[in-house]
């Protein structure tokens, strides 16, 4: 038991650090009174849902289908927060939280999607943004039911599609009613995000903790061609039958 909540707060924290580091490298950032801060910190922050998720994978039953009360009240939240800062005049409100690494200082993302950002494409449509999540996410939660049905259904795999869910449905949201995301917490002077984005990064980590617990890494390197070929062959087979592609033709 001790063994596994240092393990997963180990693994949220050092996820975080390798990130950081490859970002502060980037920026060239070598301010140890900075670097301390963005390190630690967050590892911190991290380390500690960590702990509380292993907590509660032992005390909460896990449940089949999705949960649609907390994918409800997670879209509400990331939105409530953006309405409030519409409401004011956001674009000249500064904050410090942590200096001088940690601000709240609103910007708009009209690119809809981080995505854009790092690819530095400019005049993305919204519908192709919203088109593109829809379809992103029906392969996902495709994926997630292949994947619980065929091997099991755990804490950490449904985390993983709930969070994804819920950062995917933000992100609709954003771009169908707002022209845009509008990310709030800045990390100066690497990006600015918002709690849709904690939600992609918990999405990532958990998916990472399921790996690890199944053993998936080393059965996915170790697995030979015929049975991956046949993996992937039963997959298409089962999104046919899931989304009902194969109806007509099973039925003639």
């Amino acid at each position: 038991m001790i063994r596994k909540y240092m393990r997963n707060v180990g693994l949220f924290a050092a996820v975080w650090l390798g990130i950081m580091v490859i970002y502060a490298f980037a920026e060239k950032v070598n301010s140890f009174a900075y670097l301390w801060k963005l390190f630690l910190i967050p590892a911190l922050f991290l380390g500690c849902i960590a702990a509380l998720a292993t907590l509660l994978e032992h005390i909460f039953p896990v449940r089949n289908g999705i949960n649609w009360i907390f994918l409800g009240v997670a879209l509400a939240l990331d939105q409530l927060i953006k309405a409030y800062f519409f409401s004011i005049e956001w674009e000249t409100f500064s904050m410090a939280l942590i200096e001088p690494v940690f601000y709240i200082e609103p910007t708009h993302n009209t690119r809809g999607s981080y995505l854009w950002v790092l690819l530095k494409i400019d005049r993305v449509p919204h519908f192709l943004n919203i088109v593109l999540f829809i379809l992103v996410g029906v392969v996902f939660v495709e994926v997630w039911r292949f994947y619980v049905r065929r091997k099991r259904n755990s804490f950490w795999i449904n985390g993983f599609i709930h969070f994804f869910l819920a950062g995917l449905l933000a992100n609709l949201a954003d771009n169908a009613f707002r022209g845009g995301s509008l990310d709030y917490v800045t990390i100066k002077p690497l990006y600015t995000f918002d709690l849709k984005d904690l939600y992609i990064t918990l999405c990532e980590l958990f998916l990472i903790t399921e790996l690890l617990d199944n053993r998936l890494l080393r059965r996915m390197i170790k697995m030979p061609g015929k049975e991956s070929r046949k993996l992937q062959s039963d997959f298409i087979l089962f999104v046919k039958r899931d989304l009902r592609l194969s109806k007509r033709k099973e039925e003639e």
